[in-house]
């Protein structure tokens, strides 16, 4: 009988082993393509049928005194600092809103980092094999 511990343990091991190089070079290709966005704007690619932009993304920042003077019901939410997951619990049951935290100047939203977006174009789903490119910007040929 195998020991289905050991076969699962050794086939994350080695897919482990082979996708961190992946991982790795994906990871510094999306970095060096968001930079490229960012610096020279949006673009669409018609041959693989997608749009590439550059989005913002934003962490929401309570002021914990502002809250629980604004909205004494959610006091709960506060500890030392606002517990974050239990305040998003109460706005997901609708106790309040975004916009009345905002209005009250208890929410506050910081921009964090930018994200990399390629979304497919209409019902469009073509693909196009490319070739990979070297660390200066030029085509890896095999």
């Amino acid at each position: 009988m195998v020991d289905i511990r050991a076969a699962l343990l050794d086939e994350y091991l080695e897919l482990k082993e082979k996708l961190g190089p992946l991982e790795k070079r994906l990871e510094d290709v999306r970095d060096r393509l968001r930079d490229l966005v960012t610096e020279e704007g949006h673009f669409v690619d018609e041959v693989r049928a997608v749009i590439v932009r550059v989005e913002p993304r934003f962490r929401k920042e309570y002021d914990a005194e502002k809250l629980r003077a604004a909205f004494p019901r959610l006091s709960e939410c506060v500890r030392p600092s606002v517990d974050i997951a239990q305040l998003e619990a109460c706005l997901r049951a609708g106790m309040v809103t975004d916009g009345e935290l905002e209005r009250a100047g208890v929410l506050t939203r910081a921009l964090h980092s930018r994200a990399l977006v390629v979304k497919a174009l209409g019902q469009q789903n073509l693909r196009r094999p490319g070739r990979p490119v070297t660390a200066d910007g030029r085509l890896d040929l095999p």
